[in-house]
């Protein structure tokens, strides 16, 4: 009797956990492939992620009730989201920002609780491994969509067909852009093609696939057409190779690099369209921001909901957003971010922790120009990266592990 009731437990005990990685995987692939998140709208009010966060926050609650402890660091950070977010929330409702403009500043940003999530799902090597296989998946099928439209748009000339096909005229959000009159196509989540580049190059044995698959993520950040990404995923290199693992091998790289990064950039500046407008948005927005700072404003910003007259809701600059709204309080936070994924980072006493800081520094960089940090896409990368390099300190001290597999 006993053994049947310890062969019941083992097989409630497996049904459990195939459910939480069914859950955890489900999670991770629609925030790598999902965009914005309104590819799975399921009403203009409802969409997949929202359920999906609804159902970590209550796995976060049932982990918490069981007693589970987070890290210290994770703590830290939350703690000081909230309160900053918190602050931000009271100051927006005192200078007169609309309920509707509050939430929308304050949701994206709620995607932070998904640190809770992830420290209490991904506990052992095999979890880390899990999550850059997933990575590493993601990324290949972002490239082969971008190679496959990139055939169509070359084969029938038509953009204005294909995008109205993805772009479908019932929905209000637009989630691909076309740049130029060459076919170059933009997805909100095409950082994954360049996190997805980091993890290929960082964390694969040498082999055919992984050169291949280099290759593939390669041409299809190109294709998008976006400047921030390529000066993102070379701002990261160049912080691995001059910093984090300089070798006299570093100087060949940045050599080469940098030849290949001014060829590709100096095709793309003809050929993506006209920027000016866009980068006249930009400086416009800065020029509003600075009118606007009073001595209040510079330490706790003017609070969520308060825009200015040429960006009410969101700025294409994530940094220039944070400070209009937070001040230097929001941007305080932002550097403990920084600071506490460099902590993360020494803590990992081998090569395994390298791929992780530069997915975070490639956010950081992109975010100068592009919303990422302050967005679940971006988030989501920050979280992956400290979650993972703290078990990663974790679990050196204890036993041998070896994630990075090039030299």
């Amino acid at each position: 009797m006993v053994e049947t009731v310890t062969i019941q437990q083992k097989k409630g005990l497996w049904s459990l956990n195939g459910l939480k990685k069914i859950i955890f995987t489900v999670i991770l692939l629609e925030l790598f492939l999902g965009g914005t998140g309104r590819l799975t709208e399921i009403t203009p009010f409802l969409t997949l992620r929202m359920i999906l966060y609804l159902a970590y926050l209550l796995i976060i609650t049932l982990y918490l009730i069981l007693g589970r402890k987070l890290p210290i660091e994770v703590v830290g950070l939350t703690l000081l989201f909230i309160a900053v977010s918190g602050i931000a929330v009271i100051n927006g409702v005192f200078n007169g920002g609309a309920p509707v403009d509050i939430f929308e500043d304050i949701k994206p940003l709620l995607n932070t609780f998904l640190l809770c999530y992830l420290s209490f799902s991904i506990r052992t090597e095999n979890d880390i491994r899990y999550v850059l296989k997933l990575l590493k998946i993601s990324a290949l099928i972002l490239a082969v969509f971008h190679l496959i439209l990139c055939y169509i748009i070359f084969t029938y000339h038509d953009m204005a067909l294909l995008f109205a096909a993805l772009n479908p005229e019932d929905s209000v959000n637009t989630n691909f852009i076309f740049k130029g009159d060459n076919g170059f196509l933009n997805y909100p989540g095409d950082i994954y093609l360049c996190v997805g580049f980091i993890v290929w190059e960082q964390y694969h044995r040498k082999s055919w696939l992984k050169y291949i698959a280099l290759f593939v993520l390669s041409i299809a950040i190109i294709a998008t057409g976006t400047r921030g990404l390529i000066i993102g995923l070379a701002g990261a290199y160049l912080v691995k190779w001059l910093f984090l693992r300089f070798n006299y091998r570093s100087i060949a790289y940045m050599g080469a690099g940098m030849v290949l990064f001014l060829l590709v950039v100096s095709q793309l500046k003809d050929n993506i369209g006209d920027k000016e407008e866009s980068d006249r948005i930009r400086y416009e927005q800065i020029g509003e921001v600075k009118e606007r700072i009073n001595p209040v404003s510079f330490f706790v910003g003017h609070g969520f909901g308060i825009g200015v007259p040429v960006r009410p809701i969101h700025m294409e600059i994530s940094y220039l957003e944070i400070f209009h709204k937070q001040g230097l309080l929001g941007l305080f936070y932002y550097l403990a971010i920084l600071i506490i994924t460099y902590l993360a980072y020494k803590k990992c006493l081998f090569n395994n922790g390298v791929g992780f800081y530069m997915s975070v520094i490639f956010i950081f960089i992109l975010s100068a120009t592009n919303p990422y940090i302050n967005h679940p896409l971006g988030i989501t990368v920050i979280s992956i990266a400290i979650v993972s390099m703290l078990k990663i300190g974790e679990l050196e001290k204890n036993q041998s592990i070896k994630l990075y597999k090039t030299k």
